[in-house]
């Protein structure tokens, strides 16, 4: 039994050098053979998946990577993960300020009521990232049309993928270095070494539910 508490966090002594990022999603579509006419059915599966390269590094740096890929027990642990190229929003909450929900959100809603510390600004735009929930229950999602707060902070994120779980009222919602929670595709984790000792890593995650 793994002694562990879970999630871990990513070791931060080396930065990520390239991130691949998909909203998996199960779409049936089914078509007519003889008028071309399409059916359609979404269901709920939206899931995050990443994969995400380290530069080479020496021991000395590889030794934190080499300990988070063992203590993750394959694909028994969890950890929070966010993409490394949108850790800070372009609305301006960059500047700092606080975001809150202003009633409960019901699984599956895309709306997120929410109140600002800054008013009559565009708080978030088209393309940030929020997190809802920490440690388990750390959800990411993308806020995909601007949200402006009116004279009295109010506004509402519009997001994908649609909500999880219920977000209660008065929870804060992240905004700064927002993360999810990842489980490893393969609980086969290894790196590779050249004649210098130079290690490299790699490898695949998707959103843990």
């Amino acid at each position: 039994m793994a002694y562990e508490t879970y999630p871990l966090d990513l070791p931060t002594n080396v930065g990520i050098v390239g991130s691949n990022w998909v909203l998996k999603r199960a779409v049936a579509v089914s078509a007519s053979p003889f008028s071309g006419v399409q059916q359609v059915q979404e269901y709920d599966l939206a899931l995050w998946q990443a994969t995400i390269s380290l530069p080479p590094m020496k021991r000395a740096n590889a030794a934190y990577w080499q300990a988070f890929y063992l203590r993750l027990h394959g694909r028994l642990g969890t950890f929070l993960m966010g993409d490394p190229d949108a850790k800070q929003p372009r609305g301006t909450l960059s500047g700092g300020g606080t975001l809150v929900t202003t009633s409960e959100v019901a699984v599956y809603a895309h709306e997120i009521p929410v109140v600002s510390s800054r008013l009559n600004e565009t708080i978030l735009k088209a393309g940030d990232y929020v997190q809802l929930g920490t440690g388990l229950s750390a959800k990411l999602h993308m806020v995909v049309s601007d949200a402006t707060t009116n004279g009295s902070g109010t506004a509402t994120l519009v997001v994908e993928p649609q909500i999880k779980q219920v977000v209660p009222i008065s929870e804060s919602v992240i905004f700064s270095n927002p993360r999810g929670l990842f489980r490893m595709d393969a609980s086969e984790l290894g790196w590779d070494s050249d004649h210098v000792s130079r290690f490299g890593f790699s490898f695949s995650c998707t959103e843990a539910l």
